[in-house]
């Protein structure tokens, strides 16, 4: 794929999993202070496209106008390619997991929710919903599908309809589900007052598809722009359209644990994200930096290094992605096709093991043996 070709594709990536080791990579420009570290990204070839949040399970999706990719992360491989003439283009891809179900929205149904076995490459179920499905949010039983004024908690395989929890339709598509199986089945999203976010535990769902009261928290002063819940639902870390602060909650007090600072000039946090354990927080905006906060504690004496001047930036609408393998990995996946893999200590060193282009990785079956 020439230069050109990087610049002229239009993707939209979709993290339903990470998981990385560490290779010998050049340095890359950091700055840090003994609670943070801060990875500067480099993007050059922009292009429009539609991210979520990341769960931990070894793969992601990139969701293109000419069809959809399923790539493993660990060695970094395509594991299925679904042509146009098969899908289509599709809007939203989610993973379940590490199974072979995958579920897809297409450009030319935009209500419709598809459920694709990835082994038999054959739809098994589909929902239709009443307006365009705008987000998809999945664990291994559950799927959140934000629509436009609500957000329906469907099961799988079935796709029958556990949950109903009406959202403001002036708000991002924002929606955020615990992953771990054996902890309480909490979904965060936006709530009708501004600023705010409503928590729910899904499992309480009664007959008729009616839900329980969710708990409301008020967050922030302004919209909220992104949120996130660790994997076992006890914290949510949350920011709005400011993006200098990044707060993190108690989900069962409802308390406000800490404020963690991203810098003073107003961003626009695309991605915040826990390690499996909850004790790290990392963000990344449009500033073209990741974050990473070491969390002690209740979150005490956590701050965040500003960027240092001069340093390579995201475009406006170039987005990214950021998630954590273990205590001392992270990975970062931008709107422009590329990869990165770094590795931290609590020192505050890093430095990127990795770089890829990943649309240029072919599917290669030796690896996947």
């Amino acid at each position: 794929m020439s230069s050109g070709e990087r610049t002229a594709w239009s993707a939209r990536v979709v993290i339903s999993s990470l998981l990385c080791t560490t290779h010998s990579a050049p340095r890359c420009t950091v700055r840090h202070s003994t609670a943070t570290r801060v990875v500067y990204i480099f993007s050059s070839a922009p292009t429009r496209s539609f991210l979520t949040s990341c769960y931990c399970s070894g793969c992601f999706t990139c969701c293109l106008r000419s069809g959809l990719r399923v790539y493993n992360v660990e060695p970094l491989v395509e594991k299925a390619h679904y042509s146009k003439d098969e899908l289509g283009e599709v809007l939203l891809c989610e993973m379940v997991f590490r199974t072979n179900w995958l579920l897809v929205v297409k450009a030319r149904r935009p209500c419709n929710l598809l459920l694709l076995d990835d082994q038999q490459r054959v739809f098994k179920a589909e929902v239709l919903f009443k307006s365009p499905i705008r987000a998809l949010r999945a664990r291994k039983d559950k799927v959140a599908v934000v629509l436009s004024s609500s957000i329906q908690v469907l099961s799988v395989p079935s796709l029958q309809r556990m949950a109903l929890l009406r959202t403001p339709s002036t708000v991002r598509p924002l929606c955020s589900l615990a992953s771990d199986n054996n902890a309480s089945q909490l979904l965060a999203a936006p709530a009708h007052r501004k600023g705010s976010v409503q928590l729910l535990d899904v499992s309480r769902a009664v007959k008729g598809a009616q839900s329980s009261s969710p708990a409301v928290v008020g967050c922030h002063q302004t919209n909220l722009v992104c949120l996130s819940l660790s994997a076992n639902g006890t914290k949510l870390a949350t920011a709005s359209a400011r993006g200098t602060i990044i707060r993190l909650w108690d989900t069962a007090s409802k308390r406000m644990l800490h404020e963690l600072r991203r810098g003073s000039d107003y961003a626009d946090v695309y991605c915040i994200n826990f390690n499996p354990s909850a004790s790290l927080v990392s963000c990344v905006s449009d500033k073209g930096t990741v974050h990473v906060w070491t969390a002690r504690g209740a979150y005490a004496h956590v701050a965040a290094a500003a960027a240092a001047p001069g340093s390579a930036v995201h475009a406006p609408h170039a987005r990214a992605l950021c998630a954590f393998v273990d205590d001392n990995n992270a990975v970062v996946i931008c709107e422009d096709g590329t990869f990165h893999k770094f590795t931290f200590s609590a020192e505050g060193n890093c430095h990127r093991s990795d770089f890829e282009y990943f649309l240029q990785v072919g599917e290669d079956d030796e690896f996947l043996q």
